[in-house]
């Protein structure tokens, strides 16, 4: 046992190199991309104007939008996907309303897709102080496609923007979001752009499990690779805030393309290197917010209907991650106790040094992320959390009772 803790230290002590360095590859909103070598060329969009003094504060007009844009200005296009989202779509679309527009222009759609609570109250009350904003009822979903996929096909069609920008309506933007994204994109001229808001944690499963995305990011992805390599292998993004450039949607054939798909957010990224576009992983923690669940039950629904399916339904590789995470983080604190029952003072100390490496690791990165660095020291309940997700999102699919998201059954 003690030679294993010493392996298992020398891993959790290259790793937690390799995630410092990991986590400083990653671009900020607002920060110009270079473009790489594998990428298609297509002709330059005009020369615009862009602000790079993206911090001068601005006195904002909260009655009826009546301000002239200039039309040379690039128009971004914010869609926004809600169902039943009474109480996040108001909070959202007024963080939007709020952001600074003096160097793009701005139209936001938002469709109604079937919601069953006061959504499109909320939306309407503040259609009548913005005419900014344009609402859409959404259609029957048809058979076999997923709902935000539908939902966002649905919008697509009615965006005129150069670049189309989908947020849940969980997210809150910060006033200077909408033009740092706009630098970024225009720097890099086409293709899809996306980063994970910082996530706010309440309730006590939302503390252990939310911040495990950011760590698997961090942890396991070369993030310097998504940009820089055309393997779909590299990618990560999220649907909670993914902009697209309307050529580069067109070219993959947008959401109509990967109507089934569970992990839609994904699907299309991969579509859009597969063309020859590029994408960018981006730190957009400083812009975005977002509260993506409210109870232990929609942490547990959520994370199950991805977990599985974002593996490829692939069992050795579940079996794999369930490996891992067992030996590199849980062996050691079962070491840890076992040692101090036992009066064991080597092995307590060989298992103590892996323990609080791995929580160091997460610390580092959860600060990275917008989270307080103590929150480090759920690094083994939080592997915990993701092994038992992922256990029940797979006994799920092998037992065809599938997962269950807002009163909808996806396969």
């Amino acid at each position: 046992m003690e030679l294993l803790l010493q392996v298992i230290i020398i891993v959790l002590g290259l790793q937690l190199v390799f995630t410092i360095w990991n986590i400083r590859q990653m671009p900020r909103l607002g920060d110009t991309v270079q473009r790489q070598s594998w990428e298609q060329v297509y002709p330059e969009p005009s020369e615009l104007p862009l602000k790079s003094q993206l911090n001068t504060s601005i006195q904002l007009n909260t009655s009826i939008h009546t301000k002239q844009q200039n039309s040379e200005l690039p128009l971004l296009s914010v869609l926004i996907p809600a169902r039943n989202e009474e109480v996040n779509i108001r909070e959202c679309l007024q963080s939007v309303l709020d952001c600074r527009t003096d160097t793009i222009r701005l139209e936001i759609l938002v469709i109604n897709d079937h919601s069953e609570d006061g959504t499109e109250q909320e939306i309407k009350a503040l259609m009548q102080i913005d005419d900014r904003i344009r609402l859409f009822q959404g259609k029957p979903l048809p058979e076999e496609w997923m709902g935000k996929s539908y939902a966002c096909h649905q919008l697509s069609k009615h965006a005129q923007g150069e670049w189309w920008l989908f947020i849940d309506a969980d997210v809150r933007l910060e006033r200077e979001a909408l033009e740092a994204a706009m630098v970024t994109a225009r720097s890099q001229g086409t293709g899809l752009i996306s980063g994970f808001p910082r996530m706010d944690t309440e309730t006590w499963l939302e503390r252990i499990v939310v911040p495990m995305m950011a760590f698997i990011i961090g942890y396991h992805l070369p993030i310097i690779m998504v940009r820089r390599s055309p393997k779909p292998f590299f990618l990560a993004v999220t649907g909670a805030w993914l902009m697209i450039h309307r050529d580069s949607y067109a070219r993959t054939g947008g959401h109509e393309h990967i109507f089934n798909h569970i992990v839609e957010d994904m699907e299309l990224a991969k579509a859009v290197k597969s063309v020859g576009d590029p994408v960018t992983l981006a730190d957009v923690h400083r812009y975005t917010s977002a509260r993506m669940y409210r109870n232990a039950a929609q942490v547990w629904e959520g994370y199950k209907k991805n977990i599985f399916v974002g593996t490829g339904r692939n069992a050795w590789l579940v079996l794999g991650i369930v490996g891992i995470y067992t030996l590199l983080f849980l062996l050691p604190l079962v070491s840890l106790l076992v040692g101090i029952v036992t009066l064991q003072p080597i092995i307590v100390g060989w298992a103590a040094a892996a323990v609080l490496i791995g929580m160091i690791t997460k610390g580092i990165i959860d600060q990275f992320s917008g989270k307080p660095f103590w929150m480090g020291v759920l690094m083994p309940l939080g592997a915990i959390g993701m092994i038992l997700i992922l256990l029940d999102s797979w006994i799920s699919s092998l037992n065809g009772k599938g997962y269950s998201w807002k009163g909808r059954t996806y396969g």
